[in-house]
């Protein structure tokens, strides 16, 4: 009994957690925040990072000296008129280079570099999600006030319906017409199933962007003040001068052409001597074994197995210095090909800020484009809202036929769906050039 009950609260405590998972509704920031937790381009270039994070230890470790120790036990066999001889060993040695040109430095210099290039890289990518999630997350919105558009005109079909039956049924109208009006409702109801359908294909993408499955997901409505959305940017060189000065990508740029040029001081290193010292430590013992052992063979064997090794210690200390003559053209060949991977990444650069101003210049042209559409579109419904209110007064009367308040009304609804098109269009793309001016998105 005690097990059942036990396994029973389990499966409730699961059950629980599965349907409060399914149940929530996710915030903009918190879209934001997951996709760019779990992306797995973003994992994988933080992966990347700490990779670097470990080639900077070890550039840094090339300062050190190496030490290395040695142990060894050899015993040598011969026939049987020859004498045997065990021999035990130990020794440690060290190595370090005091100069090589800089080398070192600059290895480490670069090994900084490419680690900060890393991290500009991860950024990189999750600024690419945010304006993902962003886009995707308005265009929930975006089709959720269509779907909302749409339900609402079947309210106003089906009062239509019971009316224009009412009109049949008392004989002051054909039955022609409430065919009309339910032909019309039935074409509204269509529209809501299509409505709905682009909802739930938004909600689809977005989830997987996030990753997690479209069952149960759903996001909130955010209250949006489109007067503080509205561009307050003179022109888009303001914008992109901005961005040049902390853009990813134009900062990666940047970082590779610092490289470009270590990586010439590197070769031209190759011309320079290099200077090393090293220092080394030995003993061993010797024991011989035989029956024709020398004088000299049995006065090692007298002297004890510790007294051998206190009396065969050695010490060597060593300076060497390497001068390059010729290498066959190795370090010139170097410097030239470093020479070409600047050039190389001073063109990358170029064609960064290229593709940037671009970026910049159609955003902006988009943006003020979607700006003038968004203020034409409001005016639009509000006389299409006072044309449908004069139409439903005028058919209330009887003056306007069905059909004709059918097409005030479908044109009521045609700019409801352009005016909140142009509504989110205009958000998205005026936080785009906010988001590359350095102000985070929020709605």
């Amino acid at each position: 009994m005690k097990v059942y009950f036990s396994v029973l609260l389990v499966f409730i405590s699961v059950f629980s957690g599965f349907s409060q998972q399914n149940n929530k509704v996710w915030s903009i920031e918190e879209c934001v925040a997951y996709a760019i937790q779990n992306n797995i381009s973003v994992k994988q270039s933080e992966l990347s990072t700490q990779l670097q994070e470990a080639e900077v230890t070890r550039s840094k470790m090339n300062f050190f000296p190496s030490l290395d120790g040695s142990a060894g036990v050899n015993q040598s066999f011969g026939d049987p008129s020859s004498n045997s001889i065990f021999r035990n060993s130990f020794g440690i040695s060290a190595g370090v280079t005091l100069y090589n040109g800089n080398r070192n430095k600059y290895f480490v210099t670069l090994a900084k570099k490419d680690l900060e290039i890393s991290k500009l890289n991860v950024q990189k990518i999750q600024d690419d999600i945010t304006l993902g999630v962003v886009n995707a997350y308005l265009n929930i919105l975006y089709n959720r006030e269509s779907a909302k558009i749409a339900r609402e005109q079947i309210s106003v079909g089906e009062r239509l319906v019971e009316r224009m039956n009412g009109l049949v049924e008392a004989g002051t109208k054909a039955r022609n017409d409430l065919f009309q009006v339910e032909a019309n409702l039935a074409a509204n109801q269509e529209s809501v199933v299509k409505a709905e359908n682009n909802l739930d294909l938004a909600l689809l993408d977005l989830a997987q962007i996030l990753q997690l499955s479209h069952k149960g997901f759903t996001v909130a409505d955010v209250s949006i003040d489109l007067e503080t959305a509205k561009l307050f940017y003179k022109d888009s060189d303001l914008i992109f001068e901005k961005a040049l000065t902390w853009r990813p990508e134009i900062e990666s740029a940047k970082m590779s052409i610092d490289n470009a040029e270590l990586d010439i001081a590197v070769a031209k290193a190759g011309k320079l001597p290099s200077i090393s010292a090293s220092y080394s430590f030995s003993t061993s013992y010797s024991a011989y074994f035989g029956s024709d052992l020398s004088p000299h063979e049995e006065e090692i064997n007298r002297i004890g197995y510790f007294k051998q090794i206190d009396e065969n210690r050695g010490h060597l200390v060593g300076l060497s210095i390497g001068i390059p003559i010729f290498d066959k053209f190795a370090t010139k060949i170097s410097v030239q090909r470093a020479k070409v991977q600047k050039e190389i990444a001073e063109y990358t650069l170029e064609n960064e800020r290229t593709n940037l101003r671009a970026i910049v210049e159609r955003a902006y042209i988009d943006a003020k484009t979607s700006l003038k559409t968004f203020e034409a579109s409001k005016k639009s419904v509000e006389a299409q809202e006072e044309a449908f209110r004069t139409a439903q007064e005028r058919y209330d009367l009887g003056v306007l036929t069905s059909y004709d308040f059918d097409q005030v009304r479908n044109q009521l609804v045609n700019a409801q769906s352009s005016f909140i098109r142009a509504k989110y269009n205009f958000i998205f793309r005026s936080k785009f050039l906010e988001f590359y001016y350095g102000i985070p998105i929020r709605l």
